[in-house]
């Protein structure tokens, strides 16, 4: 659309996202009204940018150019700054504003009551200072009694962009070419995009191993090593404050299953880097003292186990939690079945799963179970050559349920 297309709207209509001056003065020209558009989120995952990670924290270079900026600007600063500033408030005629969250990018609707009041409140006060309108959203919208939620909102936020930067991004060989976007239409669809880990190197028959992982992944270990501590003090912090909450109790319940979220990631991290250490320790005893490299082998494939127990443990809470409030969207129900089309314009992660195990959808792609299942078997080989037990042991790892009996056996 050009500014001339314009006089061909009847002048009822109203325009509810502002596109700048020569737009602005045409429609106000015509009488046409206009609102202005600003988001309390956009592309983030798990909880929304109201704080924004500090890049030595980052395993991957923020990307600050492009039509749709990254984690570069404070969704609170961002939402008075765009109301507030706006050159429309000069050049057309507003009769308000739109300030949206979209569910649909898998963030519960809860996380965004912070962004919606800095809407209103910069509709009403424009040029309210963010700081000061953020510390008096707290009491109000939780009770008096509540301590340390500004240190809560911003963990929570640093942490969910931890959670997304904590993996690689490349070509998805899992979903169809996405053939266009908001801005464009591609010439040639490109193929979609899907997170992923490197893992670390197979052990051979004998136990030999020769990996780089753990040097090559450094700062992607500490930084998830780093994150264990803050996400103890985050959840206590907030299972202190639920307590202290006089009101929306179940926000908080809700931010705990997030955080939970946050909490397996990192430790999956970590317990590969271990499993990576393992895995060189049985290498380095396997000739003068078999019996201690299996040891350090099994101890690999306990963390394993550990690994997706957690996993299972952290999607089955946060699928109760979210569901007090949300319909479920399911494959079957009352005879009817669901068909699961991803899209392949608006790339949004829900949309890769029926269900909420979106969650869980990277991991389920890595061969994180191929893998442990081949260190099971070289584990075996090297036990039979050297007449010791033989351990039963395969790690079901598309297998999301929680079950008190093991998908394996020892």
């Amino acid at each position: 659309m050009k500014p001339s297309d314009i006089k061909a709207l009847p002048p009822y209509v109203v325009n509810g996202e502002v596109y700048g001056q020569s737009f602005d003065q045409e429609f106000h020209r015509l009488g046409i009204q206009q609102m202005i558009f600003t988001s309390t989120e956009g592309e983030e995952k798990l909880f929304p940018d109201y704080f924004i990670l500090p890049e030595a924290g980052l395993l991957h270079p923020l990307v600050k150019d492009g039509p749709d900026p990254d984690n570069t600007v404070p969704r609170v600063n961002d939402v008075m700054n765009t109301i507030s500033f706006d050159s429309s408030r000069v050049n057309t005629s507003l009769i308000g504003e739109i300030d949206c969250g979209w569910a649909d990018m898998g963030l519960h609707p809860e996380t965004f009551w912070l962004g919606y009041v800095a809407g209103g409140a910069a509709g009403w006060h424009p040029g309210t200072s963010p700081k000061e309108l953020i510390n008096t959203f707290y009491p109000l919208f939780y009770g008096p009694g509540v301590v340390n939620m500004n240190t809560v909102y911003r963990m929570m936020s640093h942490q969910a962009q931890s959670w997304s930067d904590s993996w690689d991004t490349a070509p998805s060989n899992a979903r169809k070419p996405i053939w266009g976007g908001p801005y464009d239409i591609y010439k040639t669809p490109l193929p979609a995009s899907d997170q992923t880990l490197p893992l670390p190197p197979a052990a051979s028959p004998d136990l030999s191993y020769h990996s780089e992982w753990s040097v090559q992944n450094a700062k992607r270990i500490q930084l998830a090593i780093d994150g264990l501590p803050q996400n103890e003090i985050l959840q206590a912090l907030l299972e202190e404050n639920m307590e202290r909450s006089q009101f929306n109790r179940y926000n908080l319940e809700v931010y705990l299953s997030i955080a939970n979220l946050y909490r397996q990631n990192f430790d999956m991290i970590s317990g590969i880097h271990g499993m990576d250490l393992d895995l060189a320790a049985a290498d380095q005893t396997k000739a003068l003292k078999p019996e201690t490299a299996l040891r350090d082998v099994d101890r690999a494939l306990n963390t394993a186990t550990a690994i997706w127990r957690e996993r299972n443990e952290v999607l089955q809470s946060a699928i109760t939690t979210w569901g007090v409030s949300w319909l479920p969207r399911v494959a079957e129900a009352n005879g009817r079945y669901f068909l699961h089309e991803p899209d392949d314009v608006k790339d949004h992660l829900p949309d890769r799963t029926v269900d909420m195990s979106y969650f869980v959808y990277r991991e389920k792609l890595l061969p994180f179970g191929t893998w442990v299942n081949s260190i099971a078997a070289a584990r075996n080989q090297f036990a039979a050559a050297h007449n010791l037990a033989v351990r039963k042991y395969q790690l079901s790892w598309d297998d999301l349920s929680v079950s008190p009996t093991p998908l394996f056996t020892n």
